[in-house]
């Protein structure tokens, strides 16, 4: 049967409030983020200084000290976990909510089932969302476990031989003094700032990236899985956000018409969406009767299309010149594409 006009154009027009509002969602989201990683680490720096009355955190204060840091960490991982699971309750509602002129009987129940779908979900890595958590919450206590045991253990060695300069009545050597300093609380903390929300790599960056990719994901998941409960639904349409950064592998899945419906759109099962973390991309329905002759005429595969890009796009798609080499000497197959090139490369050896 065929959707009426009426109701495409209000799908159509739902979509495009809910990428809206999935945009808000997600600056909305992060900024929570960031404001509970922050408390953390302030709630950690005032660990720090209490447990150093003279400014000096002690060996012998150390293990009090971890203990109560893994504390502030497991109290911010909790918290982190019921802010995820509230915003990918929002996610999917907002993709379910495009189906409400289409299907209305069937939105109340779509949320739950793309949430439970997200939870489930196992990437090529065969880790599932549980997992990723629980290695950001690792990450958290390493990082910041470390930096506080070096700092402290560094700064007592340090002053243990201070100690031997000054009963010889010599002057401490100015990378003792530096190192002595190691132990001081308030360096400690800023520390241990650095190291939980700042560095490259982050416990906070991890998170960051798993809360954009796993609410655009549940977003998403609610929005595919209601599109094809309408007969006439030919698949959906990858699309790349206006935000997009520049070309990546988004660009071949957006604009490959890898089965003959036309550029990006893909059927039931078959869409690449989201191509990586913290992707920007979107989809959007494209009905049986949208798919021109000229869309079932021009179907080619993604080696097909890259062949027909200049070498920089064919470089930012692969993101591997070797990758690229194989490509035009037409030996890369299409499930190389996604594989980075140390795990191919042994395929190649003989040939380039």
């Amino acid at each position: 049967m065929s959707t009426p006009q009426a109701i495409r154009e209000a799908i159509r027009k739902a979509n495009q409030q809910a990428i809206k509002a999935g945009k808000q969602l997600d600056k909305a989201a992060l900024s929570d983020l960031l404001r509970i990683y922050e408390q953390a680490a302030n709630d950690i720096a005032l660990r720090i200084q209490a447990s150093a009355p003279d400014g000096v955190v002690r060996l012998n204060n150390l293990r009090t000290l971890q203990r109560q840091v893994e504390q502030v960490l497991e109290e911010l991982s909790l918290i982190q976990n019921d802010l995820l699971e509230n915003n990918l309750a929002q996610g999917a509602a907002l993709g379910a909510g495009v189906w409400k002129e289409a299907i209305p009987e069937r939105v109340n129940t779509l949320t739950d089932e793309a949430v439970r779908a997200v939870r489930n979900f196992q990437a090529a890595d065969g880790l599932q969302l549980s997992d990723r958590l629980w290695r950001v919450d690792r990450h958290a206590k390493e990082v910041v476990g470390r930096a506080i045991e070096s700092a402290v253990i560094q700064g007592h060695s340090a002053s243990q031989a201070a100690q031997d300069f000054t009963l010889r009545g010599e002057a401490i050597p100015a990378e003792l003094q530096r190192k002595m300093e190691q132990a001081n609380a308030s360096k400690i903390s800023r520390l241990t700032t650095a190291e939980l929300l700042k560095a490259d790599g982050s416990p906070y960056d991890y998170a960051k990236r798993v809360f954009r990719t796993e609410i655009n994901r549940a977003h998403g998941i609610a929005y595919q899985t209601s599109a094809f409960e309408l007969d006439d639904v030919a698949g959906t349409r990858f699309l790349l956000s206006p935000s997009h950064p520049e070309p990546d592998i988004c660009d071949m899945h957006a604009r490959a018409n890898r089965y003959g419906l036309g550029k990006g759109v893909y059927p039931k099962g078959k869409s690449p969406w989201p191509a990586h973390p913290n992707t920007l991309s979107y989809e959007e329905v494209v009905f049986e009767d949208e798919v021109s002759d000229e869309d079932r005429a021009g179907k080619q595969s993604k080696i097909d299309w890259l062949h027909d890009q200049p070498y920089s796009t064919q470089y930012q798609v692969l993101a591997s010149r070797k990758k690229v080499e194989a490509l035009q000497a037409g030996l890369l197959k299409e499930n190389d594409i996604d594989r980075p090139w140390k795990e191919i490369k042994h395929k190649f050896e003989d040939d380039l």
